[in-house]
């Protein structure tokens, strides 16, 4: 059994829907991969150290790729760098260092309540992950909706040019209708086991 490590978006968490509904759908229907979805810091350079040393406790040989969020689908884009790992991204974020922007000093978690600051050293952090090119296009995998009210999905279709793509008309930041995809993402993965 390998693993697959849910990177969820900024101010989510573990116990955000696409997180559970990964996890439930992967515990019913996959035999072959388990997924972790770990808590992530507002602070990129602590988000990285704590993937990597997640990353070496499940090894790379255990390791089957990531599914990103928002956030998490930028992360996931500097580890495929950094590990060469297939990768799912789900709206994802391309530059994030000037969305954030807008949200500086003190945020709340919508899922735990807690409180963080999000700093101008955050983006120069984030600007630093930048993977200004796709590692492996064919082991990249994007899943967008038109109407995503967060970001531009068009900046992910440029930005990826030769990955696998499922755009979808209307939809949200949110991924509406998620449960729908979830058999092409295992798919996707299990093609590379």
């Amino acid at each position: 059994m390998k693993t697959l490590i849910y990177l969820h978006g900024f101010n989510s968490s573990p116990q955000s829907e696409k997180a559970r509904l990964t996890c439930q759908f992967f515990e019913a229907q996959s035999a072959h991969l388990t997924i972790q979805v770990p808590e992530l810091p507002a602070s990129p350079s602590e988000a990285v150290a704590k993937l990597d040393t997640l990353v070496q406790s499940i090894g790379l040989n255990n390791l089957a790729g990531f599914i990103g969020s928002s956030l998490g689908g930028y992360y996931s884009l500097y580890f495929q760098q950094r590990y060469k790992m297939p990768v799912v991204l789900i709206n994802p974020a391309i530059k994030p260092y000037t969305l954030l922007l807008d949200y500086l000093g003190e945020n709340v978690n919508l899922y735990t309540g807690e409180r963080y600051i999000v700093e101008e050293t955050h983006m120069v952090e984030l600007k630093a992950l930048e993977a200004t090119y796709i590692a492996t296009a064919q082991n990249t995998f994007l899943l967008t909706q038109t109407s995503d009210e967060v970001l531009a999905y068009q900046q992910a279709v440029s930005h990826l040019k030769g990955a696998k793509m499922w755009i979808q008309f209307g939809g949200s930041h949110a991924f509406d209708d998620f449960n729908k995809v979830l058999p092409a993402i295992k798919n996707f993965f299990e093609v590379s086991l």
